[in-house]
C-alpha cells in the first residue's frame, strides 16, 4: 500500500485544529457549557454595558435609541479588545507547545484568532436577537456597510494581536498592563459619544485612533449621513500596517527569542 507523506499544508491544518481543540477544552471545560460561556462572555460585556448605559436615562447622541446607539459603537470594539488579547493569551498558554517541531508561533496566534474570529460572530448574533427581544431593531440599512466595518476591526485587531503576542514573550507583565492600554481606547474611540461633537482639533486628534474611525464607519451603516469624516482606507491600512510590522518581528526577533 502506498502512503503518500503528509504536505506542508496538511501538517499546518492538523496543527491550526488541534490547537484551537485545545484551546476549546482548556478555557472552559469539556462540556457544552463551558463552550457556552466562550460565546456568551462577549455577549454579557455588551449587555452589561448597554443596561448602566440605559439606567442613566441619557439620550441618544444619534437616533432615538441609546440602547442602538451603544451597541453600533460596542460591536466593533468587543471584536478588536477579545481579539488583540486572547491572541496575546494564547501565547501565554500555548508557549510550552513550541518544543514540537511542528509547532511555530504563527501557528499559536493564527489558531487563536479563528477560534476568537468564531466565538465573537456567534456573540455578535446572539446580541443582536436580545437586542430584537427587547425591541431594539438592530438589523443596519446598509448590511455590507456594517459588515466591511466589522472586518476592519478584525483586521485591526489581528495587527494589534500580533504585536501583543511579540510583546508579551519578551516582557510578560504586558499581558496585566494590556487592561489600562483597553481602558484608555474605551475612552478614546468614541464607544459612548460622537467624537464629531467635540472640538474640531480634539476631533481631528481622534481620527488618528483607527478604532474611532472603525466604530464611525459602522455606525455610517445605520445613521444615514454619519460617519462622513471616517476613512475605511485608513482602518484597513493601519490593521495591514500593524499586521505586518508583527510577522517581520516574529520572524527576526521572537524566533531567535522562542
Amino acid at each position: 500500500m502506498n502512503h503518500s507523506k503528509p504536505s506542508l499544508l496538511d501538517i499546518q491544518l492538523q496543527v491550526l485544529g488541534a490547537l484551537m481543540l485545545r484551546d476549546i477544552r482548556t478555557r472552559f471545560g469539556r462540556t457544552i457549557w463551558g463552550n457556552a460561556v466562550v460565546v456568551l462572555w462577549p455577549t454579557a460585556h455588551v449587555m452589561v454595558l448597554v443596561a448602566m448605559m440605559s439606567v442613566r436615562s441619557m439620550p441618544a447622541p444619534i437616533g432615538e435609541s441609546l440602547v442602538l446607539f451603544i451597541f453600533t459603537g460596542m460591536a466593533p470594539m468587543i471584536v478588536f479588545i477579545y481579539l488583540s488579547r486572547k491572541m496575546m493569551e494564547g501565547v501565554i498558554m500555548n508557549r510550552p507547545l513550541l518544543s514540537f517541531p511542528d509547532v511555530k508561533f504563527f501557528d499559536i496566534c493564527l489558531s487563536r484568532a479563528i477560534a476568537e474570529v468564531l466565538n465573537l460572530a456567534a456573540s455578535v448574533a446572539i446580541t443582536m436577537l436580545i437586542l430584537v427581544a427587547i425591541g431594539v431593531d438592530p438589523i443596519p440599512e446598509r448590511p455590507a456597510t456594517a459588515i466591511s466595518a466589522l472586518c476592519g476591526a478584525f483586521l485591526v485587531a489581528l495587527g494589534i494581536g500580533f504585536m501583543n503576542a511579540n510583546i508579551v514573550v519578551f516582557f510578560p507583565p504586558y499581558n496585566i498592563g494590556y487592561a489600562l492600554v483597553i481602558i484608555i481606547l474605551y475612552g478614546l474611540s468614541g464607544v459612548f459619544f460622537v467624537p464629531d461633537g467635540m472640538p474640531q482639533e480634539l476631533y481631528q486628534a481622534f481620527l488618528w485612533n483607527p478604532m474611532t474611525n472603525a466604530i464611525m464607519w459602522f455606525r455610517s451603516a445605520y445613521y444615514p449621513g454619519y460617519g462622513e469624516d471616517a476613512s475605511p482606507l485608513y482602518v484597513l491600512m493601519s490593521g495591514g500596517l500593524l499586521l505586518l510590522v508583527g510577522l517581520i518581528w516574529e520572524k527576526t526577533l521572537t524566533k531567535r527569542a522562542l
